[in-house]
């Protein structure tokens, strides 16, 4: 039985309680983004940690992933942003757990937590480039429970936050989701009453974006392979003459669902053949390479250190870009009003096109959720 459940995991059995029924699924490398985001959010809370210290972009992570200038770029302004907020002290990496009454414990460790106004914020930064919304996000709404239960206080609001600086999104990159107290506690409750039936041996299994993230995608799942071979399926079903745009409309919505399905089947089929191979394992007709990222200069090598060494000079100017600009503070509309963007034709979307994966899979609650 299921005795413990990290937040950054918990998004899965609040839509799919049957993934917990999977035992001896193979564990899954971390891969060099995730390595990258961990780095990052060291980094992150040096800054947050040292206020009015000069704090350099040099040095390794405790995964050994090196601090650059890159990440340096990105999370300064989000490290001087909190600075300037925060109105008590700033918490970073801060464990949490607590007991729901079905004996599951809910755990895990939040990057950044301060009070402003007299409201908690809880912040979760957001390296990578995957899209992640802030709205209903399982993992923050864990961390804000553990935190509450931890300070032993009553906030007016509680904000839970998204900090992702470098993939483009229409509401910035420092998203905000705004909860009362007792908002919070409604999604406590369902929170318990899930975990109360998953104790009770509730193993419904259900696809979603979730199964993106899930060791059983590749084989062990029913669902997801039922999805995935239907998904197959649908480009040999659709006949295109003269359809009415109704029709057009809902072969769209299925093609849709059928790439984001092939999609993750592909993903997971190959990270399982890597742990394979990397057992010892033969996958005929596969086999593994080292896979290296772009070439970096060492830590401590210097233009300067190149020009003595070669006589060249290595160092260009180079205007940022406008979103670059706009990092450092250039007003928008100022930059809006000096780019150009070339027309490229016309692209088709969803209305609803940055909540992809609820438009893949449906909103729909499994049975029993409430």
């Amino acid at each position: 039985m299921i005795t413990e459940i990290r937040a950054s995991k918990l998004a899965r059995p609040m839509v799919c309680a049957g993934f917990t029924s999977f035992e001896n699924l193979p564990e899954q490398d971390t891969n060099d983004a995730a390595k990258e985001g961990t780095a990052a959010g060291e980094y992150l809370a040096k800054l947050l940690l040292s206020p009015g210290v000069s704090v350099k972009p040099e040095g390794q992570a405790s995964n050994g992933v090196y601090f650059d200038s890159d990440m340096d770029f990105y999370l300064r302004p989000i490290a001087d942003h909190i600075g300037e907020r925060a109105q008590s002290q700033i918490l970073c990496e801060q464990r949490i757990d607590f007991m729901t009454r079905s004996g599951i414990r809910i755990r895990g460790s939040y990057d950044a937590s301060y009070v402003h106004n007299g409201n908690l914020y809880i912040d979760d930064l957001k390296y990578g480039w995957g899209i992640v919304e802030v709205k209903e996000n399982w993992q923050l709404i864990a961390y804000a429970i553990g935190e509450v239960i931890r300070r032993q206080m009553v906030f007016p609001e509680i904000i839970l936050r998204i900090l992702q600086p470098r993939p483009h999104h229409e509401d910035g990159p420092i998203r905000e989701w705004r909860l009362t107290y007792n908002q919070l506690l409604e999604y406590k409750e369902r929170i318990e009453v899930r975990m109360e039936l998953i104790a009770s041996g509730f193993k419904e299994l259900q696809t979603g974006k979730q199964c993106k993230y899930c060791a059983a995608a590749p084989e062990a799942c029913p669902a997801f392979n039922r999805l995935f071979y239907r998904s197959l399926e649908v480009t040999t079903e659709f006949v295109q003459d003269s359809i009415t745009d109704a029709e057009l409309a809902r072969q769209l919505d299925q093609v849709a669902r059928a790439e984001d399905a092939i999609k993750i089947k592909s993903t997971s089929l190959k990270e399982l053949a890597v742990n394979r191979i990397k057992g010892g394992k033969i996958v005929p007709g596969w086999m593994t390479e080292t896979n290296y990222g772009d070439r970096k200069w060492k830590p401590g090598i210097s233009p300067e250190t190149i020009e003595v060494l070669t006589g060249k000079k290595i160092v260009e100017q180079k205007m940022l870009s406008p979103a670059q600009a706009e990092k450092i503070g250039v007003s928008k509309d100022l930059v809006n009003g000096l780019v150009d963007r070339h027309f490229l034709g016309q692209k088709l979307v969803r209305k609803d096109a940055g909540k992809l994966a609820d438009n893949v899979f449906g909103k729909d609650k499994p049975k029993g959720d409430k």
